[in-house]
């Protein structure tokens, strides 16, 4: 049995598919997991990855929910997870992710706090499947390393 290694072109990736991926490895679609798949797909696009391996990721949002569901959505977004050890979740309770990669180049992306209470205030499935088709720079800010 051979190892096929999984690439995600963020780019050209299905989002309605990752989307759905997300809802089911998370239980239920939301605004943050939206979001999470969204920063993670922006992350490979800002660093030239294609996920999974090469890449680590550090979750600030802690363990609180409804902003540690951003974390799932990381994990679809990006392929890093707690299991691979490329995925580590710190107490910090911000909405913000950094993203390095092997060769030393990162980018730190933060959730907007205006768009932060947008989703803590409305409907969680409405807001979900509204994240998917906010414009990026509307959702995120963000700072490339190196």
């Amino acid at each position: 049995m051979t190892m096929e290694t999984l690439r995600i072109d963020p780019d050209a990736v299905d989002l309605v598919a990752l989307i759905d991926r997300g809802t089911k490895l998370h239980g239920h679609l939301g605004p943050f997991l939206v979001a999470g798949v969204r920063m993670g797909l922006l992350a490979l696009s800002l660093l030239g990855s294609t996920g999974y391996f090469g890449i680590t990721a550090v979750s600030e949002t802690g363990y609180e929910t409804p902003l540690s569901c951003l974390t799932d959505g990381v994990q679809i977004g990006s392929g890093c997870t707690t299991g691979k050890g490329n995925l580590q979740v710190v107490e910090s309770g911000r909405p913000r992710v950094r993203f390095t990669t092997a060769a030393g180049k990162s980018v730190v992306i933060e959730l907007r706090p205006e768009v932060v209470e947008e989703f803590k205030s409305g409907e969680l499935r409405e807001e979900g499947a509204r994240t998917q088709h906010r414009p990026i720079e509307e959702l995120f800010t963000w700072t490339i390393t190196r």
